[in-house]
């Protein structure tokens, strides 16, 4: 493992930003994390594959087709404690962190990759306005090693290789987040903190009807089918606090 070197981190965003295809974008970054012991890239859209196709999100991967093909079979992302870290989380961790308090099924289907010699793994979270949030995930054969300065560099590379593709690819069509209106938005967050519509209304000072037809549109807007429903996505697609 190599010393800090700014120069390398400056030469592999500006490699990076000069590429104009995929697979040229890949082999800058793969070049890169080779020196930090990483030999795959998952690179991402973090989405339900039961609402969106891949062929509609950025998705990007250099590892085995076995692997890929069992885990889009199993929908292992629905399980997979490391995606579900990365939705929640804006900072990088080892997959070893998010294993560690994962399910018996999500335990599973991390060591899942074990079979194809990929045994760690670093995940970095990837989030912005008007994008679904993803995450480039790096993994090797051996135990890492890193600094947390090591661990700055990758990031600050993933993030430069990520958003390249999503802006070289995009915009893709479900990126588009409807945005709930002021009215809607304060109706949704006290049905969120469990409010009645008649306790919103006397909250708001509107009538009761009025709060049903607000929350009525929201749904609408959030294509949702139930208050539940409507409150976990509003949250999901951070049109409200939780």
């Amino acid at each position: 493992m190599r010393d800090y070197d700014g120069s390398a981190v400056l030469e592999a965003i500006r490699a990076v930003q000069a590429t104009q295809a995929v697979d040229e974008t890949i082999a800058v970054l793969s070049g890169f994390i080779e020196s930090y012991g990483f030999e795959r890239i998952f690179l991402g859209q973090l989405v339900n594959p039961a609402n969106v196709p891949l062929r509609e999100i950025l998705y990007v991967s250099d590892w085995p087709d076995e692997l890929k093909e069992h885990r889009r079979s199993q929908m292992a992302i629905l399980h997979d404690p490391i995606a579900i870290c990365a939705l929640r989380s804006k900072r990088p961790f080892s997959w070893a962190e998010a294993r560690e308090y994962a399910s018996r099924v999500g335990k599973m289907v991390v060591d899942m990759v074990h079979d194809y010699g990929i045994t760690d793994g670093i995940m970095f979270p990837m989030h912005a306005l008007h994008s679904v949030s993803g995450g480039v995930s790096l993994g090797g054969g051996n135990k890492l090693d890193l600094s947390p300065t090591h661990i700055k560099e990758l990031e600050i590379v993933c993030q430069t290789v990520y958003y390249h593709l999503e802006e070289m690819l995009g915009p893709f069509p479900y990126q588009k987040v409807a945005e709930l209106t002021y009215r809607e938005t304060e109706c949704v967050q006290f049905a969120a903190a469990g409010k009645s519509n008649w306790e919103i209304a006397q909250i708001l000072g509107i009538q009761e009807d009025t709060v049903k037809k607000t929350l009525r549109r929201a749904s609408n807007k959030l294509e949702t089918v139930n208050r539940t429903h409507l409150v976990a996505t509003a949250i999901a697609k951070s049109q409200i606090f939780p």
